[in-house]
């Protein structure tokens, strides 16, 4: 229901002038990285890309992709690292898939052949 009246100065303040909805903030519970991590994806994307309801989903992604990170640099030193970090690859291809922020997840196969450059020459059926 709306709000008889003038609109105060904060309510004004959160009106957003180009109409895309509000990015995803993230949670209070990461660390720094992950919280820097989780900006540089949410920005990279379209403003419509993530939904409420995709929070956890991205959160766990830039978990998996910093312990994917961080196992290959320590896998020379650590054998069982290198066992983390296949682990923790496969589970940030699956979430990029998922998110649709894989190239194959975020193309239609029916745009894909539109795509393609335009055939010099007569058609094979004309030779």
């Amino acid at each position: 229901m709306r709000k008889r009246g003038r609109k105060s100065g904060d309510e004004l303040a959160v009106i957003n002038v180009n109409g895309d909805p509000p990015r995803l903030d993230p949670p209070p519970t990461l660390t720094d990285p992950e919280r820097a991590l989780f900006v540089e994806i949410v920005q990279a994307c379209s403003p419509k890309h993530f939904v409420p309801s995709d929070l956890p989903l991205v959160v766990s992604y830039v978990q998996a992709t910093l312990l994917s990170r961080q196992a290959v640099t320590n896998a020379a030193t650590a054998p069982a690292m290198l066992a983390l970090w296949e682990k923790a690859t496969r589970m940030q291809a699956t979430l990029a898939t998922r998110l649709r922020l894989s190239p194959q997840a975020r193309t239609d196969p029916k745009t894909i052949g539109r795509q393609m450059p335009q055939r010099i020459g007569p058609p094979p059926w004309e030779r």
